[in-house]
């Protein structure tokens, strides 16, 4: 018996609505990573995004302290408040993503640096146009050396206004 039923012909319309579609998500996709991360010698950065992120040195000894980001997916650092000695290193760990660190001033009006000390973020913060809001993903790790004293603001950008806002100072 030979079903007479017709076939379904994908239309145009529906094969540029489903082209469009996949592509929106693929594109949507890559917002989640934090784009290309260069580290200098006294930071690294581990990611795991769409674009090829690779730290440039592999830390060889733990870290003097450590700072979870967005634990259980909330918007905040555990700790908010860090204290460590000058040439320490901090290591944010990433329990959820859709964040980032930025300890540069250009980021947030909430940034705040002692005098002499350089800006950190777990992006890319080098050349002229610096995405601030580019995201790191659930599992990455950032380190960072401290290696002038004071008080020290740091955000993720994209919730700083909602509180999630750090602070370390360095003795």
């Amino acid at each position: 018996m030979v079903s007479k039923q017709p076939k379904e012909v994908l239309s145009r319309r529906k094969f540029a609505a489903t082209v469009a579609s996949v592509s929106l998500a693929g594109i949507a996709g890559c917002f989640g990573g934090n784009g290309e991360t260069t580290a200098t010698p006294t930071e690294t950065a581990t990611a795991t995004a769409t674009e090829t992120a690779t730290p440039t040195s592999t830390p060889s000894e733990p870290a003097d302290a450590t700072i979870t980001v967005g634990p259980g997916g909330s918007l905040e650092f555990d700790p908010a408040n860090t204290a460590v000695s000058q040439g320490d290193t901090v290591e944010w760990v990433f329990d959820s993503g859709g964040h980032n660190v930025s300890g540069h001033p250009d980021a947030h009006s909430d940034v705040e640096l002692p005098e002499g000390a350089d800006p950190f973020a777990s992006y890319d913060i080098s050349g002229d146009e610096i995405n601030h809001v580019s995201l790191d993903e659930a599992g990455t790790t950032y380190r960072h050396t401290f290696e002038v004293t004071g008080e020290y603001t740091y955000v993720c950008v994209p919730h700083a206004a909602s509180g999630m806002i750090g602070h370390i100072t360095v003795r």
